[in-house]
């Protein structure tokens, strides 16, 4: 079993739970499978943390990245290590970080299990160059939302998440500061092969690489009644793409052909669930490569 570099995430970890993560760190180590462990903080970002770590070592060398955290470490991660190295193709396994019921021993073997059986799926690598806001470029592995957090009425989503967090979400657009929809709505544009489409009033977008052979597509939420919108949420069909629905739209763009995005000042946006910067967006989407990710073990793996 090959060792590996360990980038955890303590900014999302109860206080409580920290002993548990040291136990992990115990038990990792005395498997002699530690090359390196660093902890992720508010005074160091897991992006600066993945450049630091491709500027010490050979980027050449093909290294396990274990990341314990969520979605949105690792796109951190992601990006800290593409902005040192676009060329680097370390894999990454993601171990996410339970919000309760932490137990280090399953924790451990989860880890363990994983990187002895070595499954690495390639997974298609978005990239977007331009004003994100600022001049530059961010990379993501599955999808780069515009606007609020309407992930129950995506094509992609968890239903039983998404139908017990509804009520909170909707609460939240019938906030003091969203109550109309005309403060939250914004207006784009979007050019790809010889189509050009000018949309207003949209309340959210959400860009989706597709799998393997599949296209990529854009999911677009246009401003519409509440009560339609929540009945939405109601009816949902475990993400099925339903054309039907008044007010959903999605299109579609092939796999290698770049889309140019122009998109006004936005307050909410997320990369594979990491928050962004507020402002204006325009940029070239582009998603022709693919990135190394390691299957996580799953509980009947574990327990051989």
């Amino acid at each position: 079993m090959t060792q590996a570099h360990f980038i955890i995430d303590t900014t999302i970890i109860r206080h409580k739970d920290l002993g548990a993560l040291d136990q992990i760190q115990g038990q990792l180590t005395q498997s002699n499978l530690v090359e390196s462990f660093q902890k992720v903080t508010k005074q160091n970002p897991a992006s600066n943390l993945a450049k630091r770590l491709v500027k010490t070592i050979n980027s050449e060398e093909v290294v396990p990245l274990v990341i314990i955290g969520n979605q949105a470490t690792m796109n951190a991660i992601l990006n800290g290590l593409l902005a040192v190295d676009e060329n680097i193709r370390w894999p990454l396994l993601l171990i996410d970080w339970p919000a309760k019921d932490v137990k280090a021993e399953q924790i451990s073997g989860q880890i363990l299990a994983s990187l002895h059986q070595e499954q690495i799926q390639q997974v298609r690598l978005g990239r977007l160059d331009g004003l994100v806001p600022k001049q530059g470029s961010q990379f993501f592995l599955d999808n780069f939302q515009i606007g609020p957090d309407f992930f129950a009425v995506m094509p992609k989503f968890d239903q039983k998440i998404s139908l017990r967090n509804a009520s909170h979400q909707l609460l939240h657009f019938w906030s003091d500061r969203s109550r109309n929809q005309s403060k939250v709505t914004f207006s784009w544009t979007l050019r790809f092969g010889a189509t050009y489409q000018n949309h207003s009033n949209s309340l959210g977008l959400q860009i989706m690489l597709g799998e393997n052979d599949q296209d990529n597509q854009v999911r677009i939420i246009n401003q519409l009644p509440w009560p339609r919108l929540f009945m939405t949420y109601l009816r949902g069909k475990k993400g099925a793409d339903n054309p039907g629905r008044r007010g959903f739209t999605t299109l579609t763009l092939g796999q290698n052909e770049p889309a140019d995005f122009h998109i006004k000042d936005i307050q909410t946006v997320k990369a594979d669930s990491r928050l962004l910067p507020s402002g204006a967006y325009s940029f070239t989407l582009t998603s022709h490569d693919h990135y190394p990710i390691l299957v996580a073990a799953t509980s009947t793996q574990i327990s051989k």
